[in-house]
């Protein structure tokens, strides 16, 4: 029998991850110089927030506590480590590097993303949500792709 809790840890990696994902895009605002860069940095924070705020309301829906939204990262995940790779960049302001390791970062939100969802304890309702971000999350690698060719 699957258990809440099997749920809401798979959503809880997941929040861990739009964590990572919005430290990570912050800090490249702070750093880019370039505005176009900016715009898509700043959309993805917002993008991830959203995707957190999803997350967390369907973790409460089954009576789960979702990790705290502001500091709660994945330190042992791929994800974490692009993202440091990206801060380590963004003291250079090597922008091919820095979409280097952006694009690192995404596809590893990705793999994360399409794992979960491939669980089978994930119900259908909150498979279908994770399925919505995860197409917009591929949206947003493709754009960085396109960029850093």
């Amino acid at each position: 029998m699957i258990s809440n809790e099997e749920i809401v840890d798979s959503l809880n990696e997941l929040v861990k991850i739009n964590n990572d994902r919005i430290q990570g895009y912050e800090k490249a605002v702070e750093d880019t110089k370039d505005a176009n860069l900016d715009d898509i940095f700043r959309h993805n924070v917002i993008q991830s927030q959203q995707f957190r705020s999803e997350l967390a309301d369907h973790i409460v829906r089954i009576d789960g506590s979702a990790v705290s939204n502001a500091t709660s990262t994945d330190v042992s995940s791929k994800i974490h480590r692009a993202w440091i790779d990206i801060k380590a960049a963004l003291t250079g302001k090597d922008e091919q590097t820095v979409l280097s390791s952006v694009e690192f970062g995404e596809n590893a939100a990705v793999e994360a993303y399409e794992e979960a969802i491939e669980k089978d304890h994930i119900p259908a309702y909150i498979r279908e949500v994770l399925q919505k971000q995860l197409e917009q999350l591929k949206i947003a690698r493709d754009r960085v792709v396109a960029l850093h060719k």
